[in-house]
């Protein structure tokens, strides 16, 4: 990255102008009066569960009304809420941002009580002859055969509305509290080489990539630090959502908090188990490729400051923002022109948040805009090669909502389980991945394949670690609250369970679970598992192109424009895959075994 380039902002001006414009107050107002609407249409026609499932004109009418009203209000919601969390997410000292967040909930949580109240309904109707005699809900059988088992899951209408009343004061409360106090906390610390300053732990993360061991461990110790001076506070907001999650899970019928979440992902148990066991047998293949790094750094076995130190041989590369562009947009063009063109308009569009900053939250996210059918990219750009898988992966995402709003499906019909979420992200980071491996000598191979493995290991392995904590987490939260050491200890059996022999035993990361806000979501737990999936579900499809190219594009935009279509399982055996035979998850898994062994005969070839 050059010292004089200036790294974009994204624009949000073409959802709304700004904060104080009539059009974003207009559109407030209409989503107050869409909610009240569908409120008044909810109490006119007694929508609730009811004793007769027979279908009727009337009934007919009414739901075809009603799946309209839904679709606009929460399309409108979704902008309005992306919008605001745009200014949020990359400020967290904006405080006009934040109240118009804040306000926004009470509508939300309506449309919470109003949405349950129309499952109940749903499931007490005949669904079959609903879907046979009404085009509308033909169009969205899949969300009404689910909606009718999720009404089994739930606790009754008054019970139901006041769990959605308290949930912004409670789990999501402590969700937000969380989100808080990491992107608004800073540590004043001298690293080595460089001035005392007030680093955010976006910039810490990004220094333990850094080429120096000293400046490693240094950011890494000083994470630690700055998350164990909250770390009172991540308790009790972990301690809460989990219980909350908990006793919801269980009065709504369900046998625990990963039964709920399975539904929720729209994947059996048994595509989960065969998905991990072909994954733990795969550890000791990964763990091989993090020896060899240690092997490449001087080292027995790493340290978890380590594990995103740089293996390149001679200086590692560094790429402009300009480069980053045209280097993801080239190597998408290798897939395809609509891939490709569809990447240049986002940045031509200007719909990337990219550097880091002080109130800016860590990671990157893409979020979908279904009113204006447009995307937002949210990165941490530091210049590196993994940047660029990063901006190949989070475009994936963006190119996935392309393909919805190509499709004209509504917000109902697009609903994507986390599961398939990841599919089109996965599939572009493995297109940039081997474009550039393809072209590369063998030194510059040593450096890809190490972005790519570290990527891999994090998918099978660390995943795998979060996996273990979060369901011990679920598991011990029934009994009672967690202490801090205890959440530590959690973690680090978690972690000693996955990586193994491969990292240091002094070295593990105690306080992964207050620095990862996946575990901080009242509404989904098992965050973990379905990065899992789609990484190898992406690499799976992606091996079915290499095979039969022919015809496979417009198969691949149908899948992603009905992954709120259908279940995980009945869209794989679209391309012949069994989710359930863990013989597909093991081809997958052997593409990253070859890399692991090219990886090991590059490091005996240029170890220093």
């Amino acid at each position: 990255m050059t010292q004089t380039e200036t790294l974009p902002h994204w624009q949000l001006s073409s959802i709304f102008p700004d904060l104080e414009s009539q059009e974003f107050a207009k559109a407030k107002a209409e989503l107050k009066s869409k909610v009240e609407h569908l409120d008044a249409l909810i109490s006119e026609h007694d929508i609730r569960a009811q004793s007769e499932p027979l279908i009727t004109k009337n009934t007919l009418e009414t739901f075809e009304v009603l799946i309209n009203r839904f679709n606009e209000a929460y399309t409108l919601y979704s902008d309005i809420r992306a919008y605001l969390f745009g200014f949020v997410a990359t400020d967290a000292f904006n405080d006009r941002a934040q109240a118009e967040l804040s306000s926004l909930q009470p509508l939300g949580g309506t449309l919470s009580i109003l949405d349950k109240l129309f499952t109940a309904w749903l499931g007490s109707l005949d669904v079959e002859t609903l879907i046979n005699e009404s085009a509308p809900a033909k169009e969205h059988s899949y969300l009404l055969r689910r909606r009718k088992i999720e009404a089994t899951h739930l606790m009754g209408d008054e019970a139901e509305a006041l769990a959605s009343k308290l949930n912004p004061s409670g789990g999501q409360a402590w969700g937000k509290l969380h989100g808080d106090l990491i992107s608004r906390g800073t540590i004043r610390k001298t690293l080595p080489g460089k001035e005392e300053a007030d680093y955010p732990l976006t910039d810490l993360k990004n220094l333990q990539a850094d080429e120096s061991s000293e400046m490693r461990k240094a950011a890494y110790e000083a994470e630690l630090e700055l998350l164990n001076q909250n770390a009172v506070s991540y308790a009790a907001a972990l301690n809460s959502i989990k219980g909350q999650v908990n006793e919801l899970s269980i009065k709504r019928g369900w046998s625990n908090a990963l039964e709920a979440s399975l539904f929720q992902n729209g994947i059996s148990e048994k595509s989960l188990l065969a998905m991990q066991q072909a994954c733990q047998e795969s550890f000791p293949i990964f763990r091989r490729y993090l020896l060899a790094k240690a092997k490449f750094l001087g080292k027995d076995r790493l340290a978890w400051y380590d594990l995103n130190a740089p293996v390149s041989v001679g200086s590692s590369r560094g790429y402009s923002w300009a480069e980053a562009k045209s280097f993801v947009v080239d190597k998408f063009s290798n897939y395809s022109d609509n891939l490709a063109s569809f990447a240049q308009k986002s940045f031509d569009e200007n719909w990337h948040d990219v550097p880091p900053r002080k109130g800016k939250r860590n990671g990157a996210f893409c979020m979908s805009l279904p009113g204006v059918k447009e995307s937002r990219v949210m990165l941490n750009f530091g210049g590196k090669l993994d940047d660029l898988f990063t901006i190949a992966h989070e475009l994936g995402h963006a190119y996935h909502n392309h393909c919805h709003y190509q499709a004209g499906r509504s917000i109902l019909q697009s609903v994507t389980p986390r599961t398939l979420a990841e599919t089109a992200s996965i599939f572009c980071e493995t297109i940039v991945t081997n474009a550039i491996l393809a072209e590369a000598s063998e030194a510059e191979q040593l450096a890809i394949l190490e972005q790519d493995l570290l990527g891999s290991t994090q998918l099978v392995i660390d995943i795998h670690s979060r996996f273990i904590f979060e369901s011990g987490m679920f598991e011990k939260r029934l009994e009672r609250e967690l202490s801090i050491e205890e959440l530590n200890a959690l973690m680090l059996e978690a972690q000693a369970a996955t990586y193994g022999e491969a990292l240091d035993a002094e070295a593990h990361h105690p306080y992964m679970w207050a620095h990862k806000g996946h575990y901080y979501s009242s509404g989904y737990s098992f965050y973990n598992y379905p990065y899992t999936f789609g990484y190898l579900f992406g690499l799976g499809l992606y091996s079915r192109y290499q095979q039969e190219a022919s015809g496979f594009h417009e198969r691949y935009d149908e899948l992603l424009a009905s992954t709120g279509m259908g279940d995980a399982a009945s869209l794989a055996g679209q391309f012949g895959i069994d989710l359930e035979d863990p013989e597909f998850w093991r081809g997958s898994l052997s593409i990253a075994a070859q890399r692991v062994a090219t990886f090991e005969t590059l490091v005996e070839k240029h170890s220093p």
